[in-house]
């Protein structure tokens, strides 16, 4: 499932932006920016339709309906000899038939398009169980809840941490994302914290989980020390693992589901 975040420019209007990243990352022209490809890619743990969605950015002061962009030519491969072909159904949206994601396998997407290449790599990291999802009252607003996440983080293994929140079905803009260069063996209580939560009671919510490799992790981070504050530096773009300049990720992923309702 994507996330759904825009890439590039509409990173200014998706939320208020700040600071820095843990790699280098490449400063917004906001205003005479060229159109670069966008990219968003996954395989997950699933036997889904895997799903690559293609588009090109605009600049700021255009809309943000980013163009889709068809006609692609699409694969996914695998360190293991196999190889699928992507389809495009929807204008810029390729799927696959049908398959699940292994863990340990990496994955290498390829994209062809005006006479050029991308391509980018993955690996599906060994998943995590996550055991619960509780609330709390919001200590600003108690009305308000706060949701976390409950599970027990494996010792001596390098682990990262993606989370996607949804209220009523509507996904929040707040990006969640941990590793375990503080907790490597412990047990997590992580929240899902948003300046602004409006989880209230009688609410349903659910929380994706994924498992993510290292790369993915750089780019989550990067977003999240982006959002929020709105008194930081120019906004910038968050460091893809796409190659030949292409904007957006590309995730082999591990996914659980939690669910609760407020009460």
């Amino acid at each position: 499932m994507f996330g759904k975040l825009k890439y590039h420019l509409l990173l200014a209007v998706m939320v208020l932006l700040t600071a820095t990243s843990c790699q280098r990352v490449i400063d917004l022209k906001l205003d005479n920016a060229e159109p670069q490809l966008v990219i968003e890619g996954i395989v997950t743990s699933q036997l889904i339709n895997q799903t690559v969605k293609i588009s090109q950015s605009v600049p700021f002061s255009n809309s943000n309906v980013f163009p889709a962009v068809s006609g692609a030519i699409v694969t996914i491969a695998d360190n293991h000899g196999n190889t699928y072909s992507l389809t495009e159904g929807i204008p810029g949206t390729y799927s696959s038939a049908k398959f699940q994601g292994r863990v340990g396998y990496t994955y290498t997407l390829t994209v062809q398009t005006n006479s050029k290449v991308y391509t980018a790599t993955s690996t599906m990291p060994f998943p995590v169980r996550f055991d619960d999802l509780s609330y709390k009252d919001d200590f600003f607003s108690p009305d308000k809840k706060i949701m976390t996440v409950h599970y027990q983080d494996p010792l001596n293994v390098a682990n990262n941490y993606h989370f996607l929140l949804f209220v009523n079905s509507v996904q929040a803009k707040t990006v969640f994302v941990n590793d375990d260069n503080f907790s490597n063996g412990k047990y997590v209580d992580f929240d899902l914290y948003q300046n602004k939560s409006d989880i209230k009671v009688g609410d349903n919510v659910l929380v994706e989980a994924q498992c993510i490799d290292r790369n993915m992790f750089f780019y989550w981070f990067s977003l999240s020390q982006q959002q929020d504050n709105g008194n930081g530096p120019t906004p910038s773009n968050p460091p893809s693992n796409l190659s030949n300049g292409a904007l957006g990720y590309f995730s082999a992923h591990t996914v659980q589901r939690l669910a609760v309702t407020i009460k």
